[in-house]
């Protein structure tokens, strides 16, 4: 009896060290098959600026149209809405439906405030046959003004005007002119006039 006893308690050891054997080898299992943790995904950063051949920005005020800005190159901040411009092309509207139509090489739309910066080469004219050339030019939609600066020249039918800076309102029909400014009337056109 005690060897059936003994040969019990070795089937029982047997079968606790099989059960322990069996245990680790599950464990073993388990913890090589796991898989490791996946590498972090790269967060998408969108671009911050945006280009854009050939485009259009239109600002309006209670159904009115403002004013119309074509480039013939935009880059937009994503964020600010800010653009920079390339081969400029604007029309302003007045409330008494003239206009001022603008032309340069460069410049910037601030989207917050709504002003305009072109410089090289600006020329303006307005609906009434007014002429500014300039090497800047700036719109402040708040105040609407039109202040040019770098060697700005006005014509208008006989007239002509000179300066380092002007500022306009509606249109060209009213400007002041400052530094080294002077104004010639009685001109009739020649081929050295704008």
């Amino acid at each position: 009896m005690e060897r059936e006893k003994g040969i019990v308690e070795n089937k029982y050891k047997i079968l606790i060290a099989a059960g322990l054997a069996l245990f680790a080898g599950l464990v073993f299992w388990v913890v090589s098959t796991t898989p490791t943790e996946p590498p972090p995904t790269e967060k998408f950063e969108p671009p911050s600026k945006m280009t854009y051949e050939t485009n259009s920005i239109v600002e309006e005020k209670n159904g009115v149209k403002l004013f119309e800005l074509n480039s013939g190159k935009m880059i937009i901040d994503a964020k600010t809405q800010n653009a920079e411009l390339e081969d400029v092309q604007a029309k302003l509207y007045q409330e008494d439906g003239s206009f001022v139509e603008l032309k340069a090489k460069r410049g910037n739309y601030d989207n917050q405030s709504g002003d305009i910066h072109v410089e090289g080469e600006v020329e303006v004219t307005d609906s009434e046959g007014a002429k500014l050339t300039s090497g800047t030019l700036d719109w402040l939609a708040k105040e609407e003004i039109l202040i040019a600066t770098d060697k700005v020249k006005i014509s208008k039918d006989d007239m002509r005007a000179y300066g380092d800076r002007a500022e306009a309102r509606n249109g060209l029909r009213r400007f002041n002119l400052k530094g080294n400014a002077h104004v010639l009337k009685g001109v009739k056109e020649s081929a050295g006039d704008f």
